[in-house]
């Protein structure tokens, strides 16, 4: 068919990375309550996974809580569904169900006994289970298990699965094959027009819904117990723990026991790549300079950014997410944790980031273009945006002289000098004009940045504030600092940002 292919692990940068598959490709039909999307090529995306059809397109039915229908190679899902939000879910199933929890390689089997799903890697020969919490497709995975599996448990005690279907219709098939006076008296409900409607129910079932696929035991206490069991005790290869806030814990813990172990392993390239790796795989990269600032600094923070520079620049280096995350640890410890220590300093710690090359002048500006109580309060927040005033100014500053001398570099070689004038003041309206609309386009983004991330607020502000948090002094005795009053006047001095 000539699908593009793409890699299967997600992100990967290997431009010489073996294990592809066909890009998914889907098709919009219908309209109104009947729109559908068609997965095109499902088939041959099923096969470069090694996993039934039927598993992905039930994936997406769960997430995106639709019908699915499979019939004849052809798998539909209800409603009107982009290729790319599919492309994305599809990844999702990927890491859940088919890359090895030890080397990612995505040559894996799934065997279901005993209702459980083991997954062995055939390249690493790792081997771990999935446990049923992960994602209720599992009891879809458990019912219908992979081809050349076997599942005895589940034949006896989930007779809703393959044995209830194949049970149903050997009833069917005798209903249809008797005529004897007895099997007709016999089976008088059976043929009644209530089994017609049995029968074209459990069609339905077997095409579009989960009916026959979850058992009422798998609600009870005990299966929820045993359900936590299965999760404790995989929690240990950190695969399946999706949930953001959980995945920053595993990300805290793992720099936590680096730091402590052993002196000066952090400083290591080889852990550095290994934190950086761990990140990405929990999917929160950008995030994690906000667990490595509450990790890594301390009162003597200005030293400390030196020490960890490198390992920083991992993380931050044109990553503009990462950067506005660690402004967002830098107010909490300047502001909270270390208000009494730090607060007096913040412009002098503001300015080490940004000669380390960790924090750019864009995402300074940006961030100093208005104060927001993501991370600490309002009133704290305007405070220590007063207190970096004049670096923030000499910045923007800096900036305007730079464009300036680039301008009189050109007017030098403008032959033209009739015309400099003219162009010079023209150069300038336009550059008032576009430091306004960049001014007024930083902010809008701030605003916009600070509503999308209203959900990690949540996730993420216990994490800087950590157990520091109990030493700290309760809010009566930050009210003599008085720094509304002070910090004006003290930053409309003239202040050379070089000797800071």
């Amino acid at each position: 068919m000539g699908d593009v292919l793409i890699p299967i692990l997600k992100d990967t940068k290997d431009p010489h990375y073996r294990y592809k598959m066909p890009k998914l490709t889907a098709k919009v039909e219908g309209s109104g309550n009947g729109i559908k999307t068609v997965i095109t090529n499902m088939s041959a995306v099923a096969k470069a996974l090694d996993r039934p059809a039927a598993y992905p397109t039930k994936y997406f039915g769960c997430e995106l809580g639709a019908q699915v229908t499979m019939n004849n190679d052809i798998y539909v899902v209800n409603g009107s569904h982009d290729a790319d939000r599919l492309l994305s879910l599809l990844y999702g199933f990927i890491r859940k169900f088919v890359l090895c929890t030890k080397c990612n390689n995505p040559e894996t089997s799934l065997i279901v006994d005993k209702q459980t799903i083991r997954q062995k890697c055939i390249a690493c020969g790792h081997e771990t289970t999935i446990p049923k919490t992960i994602h209720k497709l599992t009891t879809y995975i458990i019912n219908h298990p992979p081809d050349g599996t076997s599942n005895p448990t589940n034949a006896s005690s989930s007779t809703s699965a393959g044995s209830s279907k194949s049970g149903k219709s050997d009833k069917k098939s005798r209903k249809n094959n008797t005529h004897s006076p007895t099997n007709q008296n016999g089976g008088d409900n059976n043929s009644s027009p209530t089994n017609d409607k049995n029968n074209n129910h459990q069609n339905d079932n077997n095409d579009d819904d989960f009916g026959d696929d979850f058992d009422e035991d798998e609600f009870t206490t005990t299966a929820y117990a045993e359900r936590i069991r299965e999760l404790l005790a995989d929690n240990n290869n950190k695969m399946y723990l999706n949930d953001t806030k959980e995945n920053a814990n595993i990300f805290y813990e793992m720099v936590k026991q680096k730091k402590e172990s052993t002196p000066n392993l952090l400083l290591d390239a080889n852990t550095q790549k290994e934190l950086v790796k761990e990140a990405e795989r929990l999917d929160i990269k950008d995030k994690s300079t906000l667990i490595l600032s509450e990790l890594l600094f301390t009162e003597n923070i200005v030293e400390e950014i030196k020490t960890y520079r490198l390992l920083l620049l991992r993380f931050c280096h044109e990553n503009r997410k990462a950067q506005k995350y660690l402004l967002g640890g830098f107010e909490k410890l300047i502001g909270i944790v270390y208000e009494d220590k730090l607060f007096n300093n913040a412009m002098k710690i503001l300015k080490q980031f940004y000669d380390m090359d960790i924090l750019e002048e864009e995402s300074i500006l940006e961030w100093a273009a208005k104060p927001s109580k993501k991370y600490v309060d309002k009133e704290m927040s305007k405070r220590i945006h007063e207190k970096v005033a004049p670096f923030v100014k000499w910045l923007k500053e800096a900036e305007v002289e730079d464009e300036s001398e680039d301008e009189d570099e050109e007017e030098d070689e403008d032959e033209e000098g009739e015309e400099q004038p003219k162009k010079q003041a023209k150069n300038q309206g336009q550059q008032k004009s576009d430091a306004t609309n960049n001014t007024a386009g930083a902010r809008k983004q701030s605003v916009e940045d600070e509503d999308e991330d209203d959900d990690d607020l949540f996730e993420f502000n216990h994490r800087v504030s950590g157990i520091k948090l109990e030493t700290v002094k309760p809010a009566a005795t930050i009210t003599p600092v008085n720094a509304t009053n002070t910090a004006g006047p003290k930053e409309e001095e003239d202040i050379d940002i070089d000797n800071i």
